[in-house]
């Protein structure tokens, strides 16, 4: 094996002593070394190799993956963690380019970290640069009276209800399609148009929605995809159709 291909090794540091170690997300290399404090708790960016690691101090029985999986039905517990992986991700954009990891990564320590890190390094290094100059918007989309969603923070109400789309598939169109049906249609098939990665994403239980859209898209496109939805917008206010753009937001749903 030639020396370069040798995995090196995470920085050296001290760490403390029966705590676990939470990743928030991966930067550039370039950013390691930064500190910064987030609800009373200290975050620092490591650098391994090619990348940083945003990283941060947890219980270790807490963020154990039994008490992770207990706690999941939890939902006040769930949503203070998604606010505080969403503040410390968000203290670091824009200047920084962010993949963000998926919420409640956890590792009992520095050697169990590293392991991750040794096999999964080149995929990170790999999605870090497929998502630099781009950002996340949200496509929201009622049909008639509608009322705003419970407010929960991002990463629960989008990104963890996003579903792959397979880009290129022929949809499948019903029979007969209302004139909403085909309006809300062609939003997606305009989203798709302008993005470089979309999924679809449910809203259960909230009156009207018609279509959730979490986009991908190159910053130098986002005129492009705005222009495109507005027109679309006018177009259906006619039918009862609203829409709501949210963004630009880090790559929440794409890492």
């Amino acid at each position: 094996m030639r020396k370069s291909d040798a995995a090196p090794r995470i920085e050296p540091r001290a760490h403390p002593v029966g705590r676990a170690i939470a990743v928030y997300g991966v930067v550039p290399a370039d950013a390691a070394g930064r500190k910064f404090v987030v609800d009373g708790k200290r975050t620092v960016v490591v650098r391994w190799g090619n990348v940083g690691l945003v990283t941060g101090y947890v219980d270790p029985v807490e963020f154990s993956p039994g008490e992770i999986e207990r706690r999941r039905t939890d939902r006040k517990w769930l949503r203070e963690r998604a606010r505080h992986h969403e503040r410390v991700l968000e203290r670091l954009g824009p200047e920084v380019s962010v993949l963000p990891a998926a919420l409640l990564t956890a590792y009992e320590g520095p050697a169990s970290l590293e392991e991750a890190v040794r096999k999964r390094g080149a995929r990170w290094r790999t999605a870090l640069r497929r998502v630099a100059g781009k950002s996340e918007y949200a496509l929201h989309v009622f049909a008639g009276p509608h009322a705003p969603g419970e407010p929960e923070p991002y990463v629960l109400r989008v990104s963890a209800r996003a579903r792959r789309e397979k880009r290129g598939a022929v949809r499948e169109e019903a029979q007969e399609q209302s004139p909403v049906e085909a309006h809300v249609a062609r939003l997606w098939d305009a989203c798709v148009a302008a993005a470089d990665d979309a999924r679809r994403f449910d809203a259960p239980g909230l009156r009207g929605f018609a279509l959730g859209a979490a986009l991908l898209v190159d910053d130098a496109a986002a005129a492009e995809l705005q222009l495109a939805l507005s027109n679309l917008t006018s177009e259906g206010r006619e039918l009862g159709v609203t829409v709501y753009l949210e963004g630009p937001r880090l790559p929440y749903t794409f890492g």
